[in-house]
């Protein structure tokens, strides 16, 4: 296998997979909204699957470099406040970085943003060894902690539930082990140097030898239904 041994290669394919199947249960171009696009890595993906594609950051860089490379990109707190409709809203490793209090607000601003029937997927990682690696992050969220927040629950929190978003479907990705806790690991010297190189090349083949079974879970995407009795925020 010529594939990275890396969870993220397995979002990819996981969310080509969900264009492959939008594009055959739709007699229509699906217009889709990449929130938090970054450096277009999906904006890339959804072209290339023939949707209607537009992406949304806050980085005004970001946008300005998409835009011309002929991406229809916008500023993302601009677009929050328009009357534009998605058939899919989607975000990708977008959550991590936004604590919980903006998140309640940010959640039912997006879904606003969605035709009737509409979908919200979102791709974020879990708490791993490496979560906190990106010091950018602010927090894992669960499958769990969005229904909690958005879905239909009586859990006794104190957001209380918005009711907006629906699982539909779930996906785990994981990432092959690594011996990352011993100094020879980082300078390169010692005489378990050797040892740890093997022990990671051995943990990316069954990685990839079982197709992304063998490791520990790092991400999932959920794919939700938005609720078409949200109030505007």
């Amino acid at each position: 296998m010529s594939k990275v041994a890396h969870y993220q290669t397995l979002e990819t394919e996981r969310v080509q997979a969900l264009v492959n199947r939008w594009i055959s249960d739709s007699d229509a171009k699906l217009r889709v909204l990449d929130f938090g696009c970054g450096k277009g890595k999906y904006l890339e993906l959804f072209t290339a699957g023939g949707l209607d594609v537009h992406g949304a950051d806050t980085n005004d860089d970001y946008v300005h470099e998409l835009n011309a490379r002929g991406f229809n990109v916008f500023n993302a707190r601009e677009i929050l406040k328009s009357d534009e409709k998605y058939d899919v809203v989607f975000l990708s490793h977008l959550v991590e970085h936004v604590g919980p209090d903006n998140l309640a607000l940010l959640i039912p601003k997006l879904c606003n943003l969605v035709c009737p029937g509409g979908m919200l997927v979102m791709l974020t990682p879990l708490l791993g060894e490496r979560f906190y690696f990106d010091f950018s992050h602010i927090r894992p969220y669960y499958p769990q902690s969005i229904r909690h927040a958005f879905g239909q629950t009586s859990a006794p929190l104190s957001y209380g539930s918005l009711n907006c978003l629906t699982l539909e479907d779930i996906y785990f990705f994981k990432d092959p082990y690594r011996t990352r806790k011993l100094r020879s690991f980082y300078v390169g010297t010692g005489p378990w140097r050797g040892v740890i190189n093997a022990v990671n090349r051995l943990s990316d083949i069954l990685w990839r030898i079982t197709g992304g079974q063998f490791g520990v879970v790092a991400s999932w995407l959920g794919v939700y239904r938005v609720s078409t009795d949200i109030e505007d925020v």
